[in-house]
């Protein structure tokens, strides 16, 4: 196992060969240690939810029995309804028209079946449903007794869950890459300040999720933001008008009516919100190097659809090749056609970091990553460089939810909970992995180790605004928004103080107020009149929210255990008057609102 824990150089068949299988045993392993720990009896577990689902089968029989008898009841009174109208008629005709032998008949019968559905009706189905009604009732009680007593036995494995439990077993599995316990500022500052990553305090954009670590020395983090875009969006109305004509018809004077539906639309804003997940890798090599490649569904071709489409390829790159070098340009076509066409970043700036970074054994890894069409996700990302910072964009990033709290995993039943929680960490695992596998499949960025960086003595803040604004979109929207607010939010946050471990931020919630408005738009008719069509839409009208948010931060060390770190940030919290029930807990954060000021719009 030593051989893989030191350097990823073919990352397709390593995971294949080795870290799928890995992971998948540290995974059970990881749960089956906390079942132990906390004494879960499985088999006593399994018998309770095997009566919970017998009851259940017993309850829907109940239940549909019971509807049967009320549906039975149902067509009882309704004959006895009309058995009664017949009665009543049959004995004003004797009145009427003497003791004729159809009208005696018609009394007689309906005086019989009435008595015989009423005794029906008292003695044997009101009963039967009574009986049904309290047996559904029992079955209801002994089931919500069952599921209480369920939930008891898997209490102390339920609750000894908790956050980052994914990211610790990635580590576990795969130790070359070291995730963080938190995005601190120190790392966000190491990426900024030694490898130029822009500073974003984009108001249209909030994480979701945020990971950060490191591979060889070289920081990385795994993001998934809220993206606000105002686009636009069409609203049609339409009115329907009538009118008649009149003209002659061999002599005759002929109307007609006519009608005529006219429509109108009218384009107004609209926003937009969708999820983006990304890898952004900061690594020294090739410092000067930029360039943009998109995915191209490589793996969705055949052999022959591939070779064709590097046929007709290489002879447009040719020409641009040829064009680049008369016009003094460092464009050059590469001997690996393959690699040059399906890996794509013809806007390169710098051919010689191009090709050092993107070596023969880089060019193989990379094509049977974009090429695979078992194992991975083939060739769904997008990467781009700007000289010393990577950006990979996969798409099957968007098929995961990074970020799960504990209670995804939390059950009554032991087999659910277990295979749940291998299932999804399984694929956690792969999700991250390959989002990894375009940066592991490039030999130099893990043979590049970067030089020591010297931290500055003191940050505005413990963690970065990463970590708070994903602390902030867990507590829940509802905590923030504007109260007039019915679009979704992107929750910004910035420090107001720090100290103690704990960070004061201020949240902006930036969202919408939907109006209804109806505008009226002129069309002529075939009627030769002008008319008024309306077109209903909506108006998204911006408005904001200002709270504030604590967010304690657990301590970094390795004396204390992670329920320990838990207890002492808590009791931090305890000092200012904090109860358990005013604080949100996270992974090594917890949260507690201030106040909730300022509604305004802007």
């Amino acid at each position: 196992m030593a051989e893989h824990q030191h350097v990823i150089d073919e990352p397709l068949s390593q995971y294949k060969n080795f870290y799928k299988e890995a992971h998948h045993t540290n995974v059970k392993s990881f749960i089956d240690e906390l079942i132990e720990k906390n004494n879960i009896n499985k088999d006593q577990n399994r018998e309770t939810v095997k009566k919970i689902r017998s009851q259940e089968s017993h309850k829907a029989k109940l239940k549909k029995t019971y509807g049967n008898f009320k549906l039975l009841k149902t067509v009882l009174i309704i004959l006895v309804i009309i058995a009664l109208i017949a009665m009543i008629n049959g004995i004003l005709n004797i009145v009427n028209f003497g003791f004729l032998l159809p009208y005696v008949a018609v009394s007689a019968g309906s005086l019989i079946g009435t008595s015989l559905m009423i005794f029906l009706l008292v003695k044997k189905i009101n009963p039967k449903i009574k009986e049904l009604k309290n047996q559904k009732n029992k079955s209801k009680a002994l089931i919500e007794s069952l599921y209480e007593e369920a939930w008891g036995q898997l209490k102390a494995l339920n609750d000894s869950l908790y956050d980052g439990m994914s990211s610790e077993l990635f580590n576990k599995t795969l130790p070359l890459v070291e995730v963080d316990e938190m995005f601190d500022s120190k790392r966000l500052d190491y990426m900024v300040s030694k490898f130029g990553l822009p500073k974003r305090q984009d108001k249209n954009r909030s994480a979701l999720f945020v990971q950060s670590g490191v591979i060889k020395g070289n920081p990385f983090y795994i993001c998934d933001e809220l993206v606000h875009k105002l686009s636009k969006k069409t609203y049609t109305g339409s009115k329907t008008i009538h009118w008649t004509t009149t003209s002659r018809v061999n002599g005759k004077t002929v109307t007609r009516t006519h009608s005529q539906t006219l429509t109108a639309s009218v384009t107004k804003p609209f926003p937009v919100y969708y999820e983006e997940p990304y890898l952004v890798y900061a690594n020294d090599a090739a410092p000067d190097l930029s360039f943009t490649r998109k995915k191209a569904g490589t793996h969705k071709l055949s052999e022959k659809q591939i070779d064709s489409k590097v046929n007709k390829e290489t002879k447009k790159l040719s020409k641009a090749s040829a064009k680049s070098i008369t016009k003094g340009g460092s464009y050059t076509l590469m001997g690996n056609h393959e690699f040059e066409v399906l890996f794509g970043a013809n806007d390169r700036d710098h051919e010689v970091q191009f090709r050092m970074l993107f070596t023969p054994l880089a060019q193989t890894q990379l094509l049977r990553l974009m090429k695979d069409k078992e194992v991975g996700y083939g060739d769904d990302f997008d990467f781009m460089k700007k000289k010393k910072i990577n950006y990979i964009r996969p798409k099957h990033l968007e098929d995961v939810k990074l970020d799960v709290s504990p209670s995804y995993f939390k059950s009554y039943d032991i087999d659910a909970l277990y295979e749940n929680f291998i299932t999804y960490n399984n694929e956690f695992f792969k999700h991250l992995y390959f989002t990894l596998a375009p940066i592991l499949a490039i030999p130099i960025y893990q043979q590049t180790v970067t030089h020591e960086y010297i931290y500055k003595d003191l940050y505005d803040s413990y963690v970065s605004f990463y970590e708070h604004e994903k602390v902030v979109n867990r507590m829940g929207l509802d905590a923030f928004k504007h109260p007039k607010s019915n679009t979704k939010n992107i929750l910004k946050t910035r420090v107001i103080k720090s100290e103690d471990h704990c960070d004061t931020v201020e949240v902006t919630a930036y969202g919408y107020t939907a109006e209804k408005r109806v505008d009226y738009i002129t069309r002529r008719g075939n009627d030769g009149r002008i008319h008024q069509v309306p077109v209903h839409w909506v108006e998204y009208i911006p408005v904001t929210e200002r709270k504030q948010v604590e967010i304690a931060v657990a301590e970094a060390t390795k004396e204390l255990t992670h329920q320990e770190r838990i207890r002492q940030m808590f009791e931090r919290l305890q000092s200012k008057d904090v109860t358990q029930r005013d604080v949100f807990r996270m992974s090594t954060f917890m949260a507690r609102l201030i106040n909730g000021n300022e509604d305004k719009k802007i």
